[in-house]
């Protein structure tokens, strides 16, 4: 998959102060206003961290080993969200990823 071929992130912002953000959000924390809009952007991005969850808690056993990383999202705008690899790969910061769906309040990438 290409960066050009990323599905878009599902990101939202305030429609009062134009805070962008990478999560669900039901009031902004900039401004307090409850007006957040969906504001998808760009769905490529780079590994901030990583980490291998090799004993997870109840809600996710049977799944492990897994990789969890930290996400820049984005190219012009950017957020950092908590995200599930896909395939398990052994990616380093800088490493480029793209998003491919959000399952059960998780967001999945998987690397380029």
């Amino acid at each position: 998959m290409s960066e050009a071929d990323s599905t878009a992130f599902p990101a939202s912002r305030c429609s009062e102060c134009d805070t962008l953000y990478g999560h669900h959000v039901y009031a902004c924390r900039e401004c307090s206003s409850e007006s957040i809009e969906l504001a998808p952007i760009e769905g490529s991005g780079t590994v901030y961290a990583r980490t291998t969850i090799r004993v997870p808690g109840s809600d996710h056993q049977g799944q492990e080993p897994f990789e969890v990383a930290i996400v820049d999202v984005g190219h012009e705008e950017t957020v950092r969200v908590t995200a599930r690899i896909t395939d398990n790969p052994e990616l380093e910061p800088g490493d480029p990823v793209a998003f491919l769906e959000e399952r059960d309040g998780a967001f999945f990438f998987e690397p380029i």
